[in-house]
């Protein structure tokens, strides 16, 4: 499956044997995925969350809003109120990849330290079939995206510029979509 193309992008190779379990921020991202994955088992979907990782402990915010953006900018203002702390965060969400054969659901994860300038995005497909849920191993990398840091710390930058006080109502700018590969719009836990 390494080999097949997703809009002109070639899956990138596998994943799971680069990651580890004894890196607290690539734990992070583990944990991420077990908690989609037995939520897509139990409810066919989830809401988007964002994971931050502080130290050795782990906060979970689900993230809110109707439309992509709000919830791309949910996830960055979350972060950015957490951001002094924060050491990586890993954002989860419910999406799709397009292969030449047709969409296929996945689970989606952005994830970044704090010192990266951008997030690893990876995906791990699933097949939903009406009394069971197969998710198709490995768990693909699908390139980069912004960092929801520098998008935090270009709107903190911003403010200070502009004379406003940096107090988290600045709001996150930027991009932290990924570059074609996955759905930038992730699926409602409401089906939608």
């Amino acid at each position: 499956m390494t080999d097949e193309e997703l809009d002109g992008v070639v899956l990138g190779d596998e994943v799971m044997g680069e990651l580890s379990e004894d890196d607290p921020a690539e734990s992070a991202v583990f944990f991420a995925l077990d908690e989609a994955a037995t939520k897509v088992e139990e409810e066919g979907t989830f809401d988007p969350f964002l994971v931050v990782l502080q130290g050795e402990e782990l906060f979970v915010e689900e993230q809110d809003g109707e439309e992509e953006e709000e919830i791309y900018e949910s996830a960055k203002q979350t972060l950015f109120e957490m951001e002094l702390l924060a050491d990586a965060y890993v954002f989860c969400y419910d999406g799709y990849v397009d292969l030449d054969e047709g969409t296929h659901d996945a689970i989606l994860v952005e994830w970044a330290r704090k010192d990266s300038p951008s997030a690893q995005v990876l995906a791990w497909l699933y097949k939903d079939h009406e009394d069971h849920i197969d998710f198709i191993e490995p768990l693909y990398t699908l390139g980069e995206a912004d960092s929801f840091f520098s998008s935090a710390a270009s709107a903190a930058s911003a403010a200070e510029s502009k004379g406003e006080k940096s107090d988290g109502d600045a709001g996150a700018t930027g991009d932290a979509g990924t570059t074609g590969a996955a759905s930038k719009a992730p699926k409602q836990a409401d089906g939608q």
